[in-house]
């Protein structure tokens, strides 16, 4: 059997397709491609070499395909090609290597808005009233589109203890009047002892970030005013589409 690379026997095999397209995001490129192998040899088909017109989609690379044909076979498969993350959405043509001469492949890269962010969970020391803790996040655009920053306003301070707290006043209180009256207590103790939401801020908040760059984002969360010094919260905020969690101790020692 013969091991078609990018660099050998790739002129045994030969692709059937009138067009050969590549659909995706620049890091998922998909398609499929219709093989013929045109010798009297079993080939394994690993890779077949790709030249790009463009010096943007990176070097040239190979198409990896892992396929085995029989003499004569014909056989559909799927193809997958990764270009740099940060190429523009558009139509792109280059040349694949394969039947001893060159065929078009175009690649029709969509647009792709990821962003990273790290790290994703804080902790800090002190829940007084209105005092302020800061952060910095590192992001990074690892996609192809410009991305603006968004804010954050309000986040919630959850107290660790005060659904099982409330619970537990409920039980004590309104638990041998039956479940309705247990759980219209429990609301009510949860109301009472609900913090307010926390204020937060983002202060690079409305700049733009280019495809493949990295910025270092500063993070303010404020305290509500009707926090307890003495009780440790907990909360999380949504910035775009991934989440931030954080949690914050309080300054007293409780085991005494």
């Amino acid at each position: 059997m013969l091991r078609v690379t990018s660099e050998a026997f790739h002129e045994k095999v030969n692709a059937d397709n009138e067009e050969i397209i590549l659909n995706g995001p620049p890091s998922n490129l998909r398609g499929h491609i219709f093989l013929r192998n045109s010798s009297d040899d079993a080939l394994s088909v690993k890779a077949l070499k790709l030249v790009h017109a463009e010096k943007r989609l990176g070097e040239n690379a190979s198409l990896k395909i892992g396929s085995r044909l029989k003499p004569g076979e014909q056989k559909l498969e799927s193809i997958t090609h990764q270009l740099p993350p940060q190429t523009p959405p558009g139509t792109y043509e280059s040349n694949l290597i394969i039947g001893g001469a060159e065929r078009k492949i175009k690649m029709i890269v969509q647009p792709h808005l990821h962003v990273s962010i790290y790290p994703d969970s804080f902790s800090f020391i002190g829940t007084d009233p209105g005092k302020t803790h800061t952060a910095q996040i590192t992001l990074t655009n690892t996609g192809n589109l410009s991305f603006t920053i968004p804010d954050v306003k309000h986040v919630a301070a959850l107290d660790m203890d005060l659904i099982c707290r409330a619970f537990g006043f409920a039980l004590r209180s309104k638990g041998s009047e039956g479940y309705h009256s247990t759980m219209d207590e429990l609301a009510k103790n949860v109301n009472r002892y609900l913090p307010d939401w926390a204020s937060a801020h983002i202060e690079e908040a409305g700049q733009t970030i280019q495809p493949g760059a990295t910025k270092i984002l500063h993070l303010n969360i404020t305290m509500p005013q009707n926090t307890d010094a003495n009780k440790d919260y907990t909360g999380n905020m949504r910035f775009w589409n991934k989440s931030i969690s954080y949690e914050i101790k309080s300054q007293s020692d409780q085991t005494k």
